[in-house]
């Protein structure tokens, strides 16, 4: 995480911080090639919908709020740049990639990302089929960035 993304996050307690922190590594580490994966089209719209009030509840108004969504920029930038650091299909002589995402997959990723997110904040406020609903497709990637600290219904 960067410096200013860190000071945007002073409002989190720091175990939020740290979750965030721990995710950012592991997503870090995501071939761009795989973000396809992370922006599917939930399969339970009416969780999904529960889970979204449930946390916009629960985030509020104010400081934190800002804070979650200076998170939901960084790790939408780093997506972006994910994307862009990808090599082109004319580029690349005899290595099969498949075709080039469409700009809904990116709209799917950055929403997929946000609701990863405030799941990561709201962690303890939030029951397990609500984290479940809002991780989503991040929810692997979750549990390997915090072993052991819970798994994702």
């Amino acid at each position: 995480m960067s410096a200013s993304l860190e000071d945007a996050l002073d409002d989190l307690p720091g175990a939020a911080r740290e979750r965030l922190a721990r995710f950012a590594a592991e997503f870090e580490g995501l071939d761009a090639r795989d973000y396809a994966f992370f922006a599917t089209v939930p399969e339970d719209a009416g969780a999904l919908q529960r889970a979204m009030s449930a946390a916009d509840a629960a985030l509020g108004q104010g400081p934190r709020r800002d804070a979650v969504r200076a998170a939901v920029g960084a790790f939408a930038d780093a997506a972006s740049i994910g994307y862009s650091n990808r090599l082109a299909l004319p580029d690349t002589l005899l290595l099969f990639q498949s075709l080039a995402d469409l700009p809904q997959d990116r709209v799917r990723l950055v929403a997929s990302l946000e609701r990863a997110v405030v799941a990561l904040v709201l962690w303890d406020e939030l029951d397990a089929a609500d984290l479940g609903s809002l991780l989503g497709p991040w929810a692997e990637v979750v549990e390997r960035a915090l072993p052991g600290d819970a798994e994702v219904g």
